[in-house]
């Protein structure tokens, strides 16, 4: 079913996850595993909705059938996604894709894998340039999905499927339907089943032109990004220097494409958020744009920054050395050093670690004493994480900021007996 290329590609890895739904992309893509790899270098994800009742149980079962049989490990998801879209704001369709790819993220991300594999073959990368184009997507749209982007492999790109139809038919491979493909309330069955026919209808070879425009696009995209501006990415998202987006204009829209796809996903960003971006080149430092899927863009100083917005916590109580849960990050209190902050560990015990109150006070080390507002602004603290700065506090008593400095009421002196250093970290470090 794959060329010499894709073949040898994917035998480049050691171990590979195959998402896997039942319908008959995707267990043709499993049955070609089954017959050419062995079972120690893949498994199988699936992933239940909780949007089509007993069918959507009916395939996880069958795809957890399919496997036993086989002796293929497989890992079924268990999402609420009406729940999920509910709580994010989003559609059901984006919900779906977003938790999924969360799904993919975490499995490549944690070492199960090396990639997520999917069974998307040539007619979808069609629609997904359409989509693209239809939503004012600039060059990058126009490449549609990629053979590889470091978490999905999709080896099946070029692929028609005329050809995965045949191959079903030739191995009599077992598959169910999904119902809700039919349904034309989803923007890509809509497209697939209104508007492509007509499209196909009026120009004969439509889906050659759009794979060989997307191959070209590719080919414009990767030597953009080889003359990108400079973009630096940070714990708190990506920071794009002003005067790369006051430079060309192809340029700094590719360098922001670039930026957004280092922090979330680009998938649903057009042409009007590119130029949104880019304008904040031209307002003061504070100013900002919402963006897909709870991205924002600030203007701070001399750079543009992209970052998702900061969860409020409440980490416990600060109760000796050891790691204290922040969501994403854990605030790390240690021996060793760790950072450029440290204090007297017995002073800074019973601290609750929560975010900025109002009322706050601060005593800067060796300084005065003032509300904490005024003290993030004399610093310059960036306006978009005042409300979520992380601070270890006694009632309105702040004794210390691990993203900036210790109070004076923590520092060490003669008689210091536990000397401790502290720093706020992403969990995977």
């Amino acid at each position: 079913m794959f060329d010499e290329f894709t073949t040898s590609y994917l035998n480049s890895f050691d171990k590979l996850a195959l998402a896997i739904s039942g319908g008959r992309d995707s267990m043709a893509l499993l049955h070609w595993f089954c017959r050419n790899f062995s079972k120690d270098r893949f498994f199988v994800i699936t992933v239940h909705h909780n949007l089509r009742g007993d069918e959507g149980r009916r395939d996880r079962d069958f795809v957890l059938d399919y496997c036993k049989s086989r002796g293929v490990d497989c890992k079924a998801y268990e999402e609420n996604i009406p729940t999920f879209c509910k709580t994010g704001g989003y559609t059901v369709e984006q919900g779906a894709r977003i938790r999924r790819r969360q799904i993919f993220a975490e499995t490549v991300k944690d070492g199960r894998a090396q990639r997520v594999v999917t069974a998307h073959h040539a007619q979808d990368q069609v629609e997904s340039v359409l989509m693209h184009i239809f939503r004012g997507s600039g060059i990058k749209g126009l490449r549609g999905m990629s053979l590889d982007d470091g978490m999905l492999l999709r080896p099946m790109l070029k692929v028609p499927r005329q050809r995965v139809e045949e191959y079903i038919i030739a191995n009599d491979i077992p598959y169910v339907d999904d119902s809700s493909n039919d349904s034309e309330d989803y923007t890509r069955n809509k497209l697939r089943l209104q508007i492509l026919p007509l499209i196909r209808e009026a120009y004969g070879g439509v889906d050659n032109n759009i794979l060989r425009l997307s191959e070209r696009a590719a080919e414009i995209c990767d030597y953009l990004s080889g003359q990108s501006g400079n973009y630096t990415i940070r714990q708190d998202g990506a920071y794009i220097p002003v005067d790369v987006l006051r430079g060309e204009r192809v340029i700094a829209a590719n360098t922001v494409i670039d930026a957004v796809d280092s922090v979330g996903t680009r998938v649903d960003l057009t042409q009007k958020h590119i130029d949104a971006i880019i304008a904040l080149k031209d307002k003061p430092t504070g100013a900002s744009v919402s963006l897909p899927f709870a991205l924002t863009a600030h203007r701070e100083g001399d750079c543009v920054v992209l970052a998702k917005p900061r969860e409020r916590i409440y980490g416990g109580l600060i109760d000796g050395f050891g790691d204290y849960d922040l969501g994403e990050e854990i605030l790390r209190i240690s021996k060793e050093q760790i950072g450029k902050l440290r204090c007297d560990l017995d002073k800074l015990n019973g601290c609750e670690i929560r975010n900025r109150k109002s009322g706050d006070i601060f005593k800067r080390y060796k300084g005065s004493t003032k509300s904490l507002g005024d003290y993030l602004t004399d610093i310059k603290a960036p306006k978009r994480i005042r409300e979520t700065i992380v601070v270890l506090a006694k009632e309105n008593v702040v004794y210390a900021l691990p993203q900036y400095e210790i109070a004076d009421i923590v520092k060490i002196d003669e008689n210091t007996k536990n000397v401790a250093y502290m720093a706020i970290i992403k969990k995977d470090n």
